[in-house]
């Protein structure tokens, strides 16, 4: 009896393990950690593949490369024909979309296997490379680590700075299946040395639309729902006597908090937004004598007339070019449900007619340790 008992518990230790049976060893296996789709000039799609090299006698500690295919998962087999392991896709940190796949329209149904395999990672970061994709996996700076790595931390850090936004592979698809907003990705580009450019706002249909540069991306990041991090503005000081001097009179500062309400009322035929949001902010940097303690009520209204001039250029921006990256269809869709029914499925160009009133009330919080 006590012999059957131990058969039986041993059968059910057994099939509760069913993630044993595809082992497989570290050295027998390609690592993706960086992928990226790109166009040729034939308009023959291209494929990427960054992988770390865990052998001893290997002198370069990464692998990479890249073919013709027509699919991720053909390409996949064609990369088991060149590299030393099997190729697997769950540690996946960056998949890159050069800039001439980006403007495709249906680019977005090459990810499809993505979605589909539960094994891909979905927690990518998902970015735009402003060049040939072959030129960004193929830089290998000597003072930085493997490219994707690089590429991780760098696109890490920049979003903690908000001067870029973290879209990974699983937000893409829910912002991409979202009507009530557009979707975006980081953008990179190289030179000498690869760079965070800003933010590529993308078309509902995933096409690349523009790119707000590293000093907009914090004013999307501020509107965009839950986000947090640092936030560090810099703006000149509006006296008329900017181009004589060598030393610019600026001021820049940390915003240390954000509280934002957002009412949508549908008004005459068309969505109104009224955005009131109060900033609570701190100097971080002021290039010319002020006098604080006595006029930082004047200082406050500078700097509410800046954010909002801004915010402004940015709305104006993304109307013109029927794109909604803020999502303010959430809340036409919260607060004015029976008329955001009607036009669920034409939002951006809804949103295009749509009056956005941002009112920003900042107070100055602290003004650095010197006077």
């Amino acid at each position: 009896m006590r012999k059957a008992l131990h058969i039986l518990l041993s059968i059910i230790v057994l099939l509760s393990l069913p993630g044993c049976m595809d082992r497989i060893d570290l050295e027998d296996a390609t690592l993706s950690l960086m992928v990226g789709l790109d166009l040729n000039e034939k308009n023959e799609l291209l494929y990427y593949v960054s992988s770390p090299v865990f052998n001893r006698e290997a002198k370069v500690k990464s692998e990479e490369y890249g073919i013709r295919a027509e699919s991720l998962r053909q390409a996949r087999g064609r990369f088991d024909e060149i590299v030393s392991g099997v190729t697997l896709a769950g540690k996946i940190q960056v998949f890159c979309v050069g800039k001439r796949l980006l403007e495709t329209p249906d680019w977005f149904r090459l990810m499809d296997v993505v979605y589909r395999d539960a094994r891909f990672s979905v927690n990518a970061r998902m970015v735009s490379f402003d060049g040939p994709v072959h030129d960004l996996f193929h830089s290998s700076p000597p003072t930085k680590p493997r490219i994707a790595l690089h590429l991780t931390k760098l696109i890490d850090t920049a979003n903690r700075r908000n001067v870029t936004v973290k879209t990974t592979m699983q937000e893409l698809h829910r912002q991409m299946y979202e009507k009530g907003m557009t979707p975006s990705i980081t953008k990179l580009d190289k030179n000498k040395e690869v760079k965070v450019m800003g933010t590529a706002l993308l078309t509902e249909k995933g096409a690349f639309a523009t790119l707000i540069s590293g000093d907009e991306t914090p004013y999307l990041q501020m509107l965009l729902h839950g986000k947090i991090g640092e936030i560090s503005l810099s703006m000149p000081y509006p006296d008329g006597q900017q181009d004589k001097k060598i030393v610019k009179k600026r001021i820049s500062y940390f915003v240390k908090g954000v509280d934002k309400k957002i009412k949508a009322t549908y008004v005459d035929g068309r969505f109104q937004f009224d955005v009131d949001m109060k900033l609570r902010v701190s100097i971080s940097e002021r290039q010319f004598p002020f006098d604080m303690e006595k006029d930082y009520v004047k200082m406050e209204k500078v700097i509410e007339k800046e954010i909002l001039h801004e915010y402004q250029k940015l709305i104006t921006k993304c109307q013109k070019l029927k794109i909604d990256p803020f999502g303010f269809g959430l809340y036409a869709r919260a607060h004015a449900y029976p008329e955001w029914k009607k036009i669920e499925n034409d939002w951006p160009n809804t949103f295009a007619q749509a009056t956005v009133r941002i009112v920003p009330d900042v107070t100055i919080k602290g003004n650095g340790i010197v006077k």
